[in-house]
C-alpha cells in the first residue's frame, strides 16, 4: 500500500472518481491498471480539533493494515471523513470500512 502525498494525484482522482459513501466515511475510487493500491486521508476541521483528526487517521491506517486482503490492488483511493467519525469507536469505524471496501 501506497499513501497518496502529492496534490496532483489527489487532484487527478477528485476530477475523475467513483464516490462511495458509507455513515462515516466517503471513498473517492479510481481504477489504476497495474498499480498497487495507493491510500489517500482526508481528516478536515469540522472532525474536530487536532488529537481528534489524529485518532481517526490513525484508526484508518490501522485498519487498512489489518485487513489488507480487502483491499482491491489497481485502485486510488481517497477516504474522505464525516464529522461523525471523531465520535464513532473503533468496532464503528471497521464496519464501516469493511463496508466500502468490499463494495
Amino acid at each position: 500500500m501506497k499513501l497518496i502525498t502529492s496534490k496532483r494525484e489527489y487532484q487527478d482522482i477528485y476530477d475523475t472518481h467513483i464516490k462511495s459513501e458509507g455513515n462515516l466515511f466517503i471513498f473517492l475510487r479510481k481504477k489504476i491498471p497495474e498499480s498497487p493500491l495507493a491510500v489517500g486521508i482526508v481528516v478536515s476541521k469540522k472532525i474536530g480539533k487536532a488529537v481528534v483528526r489524529n485518532k481517526v487517521k490513525r484508526r484508518i491506517k490501522a485498519f487498512i493494515r489489518e485487513n489488507i486482503d480487502l483491499h482491491p490492488t489497481n485502485e486510488k483511493i481517497i477516504i474522505l471523513a464525516k464529522p461523525e467519525a471523531g465520535n464513532a469507536d473503533w468496532q464503528e469505524i471497521k464496519e464501516d470500512l469493511t463496508d466500502l471496501f468490499t463494495r
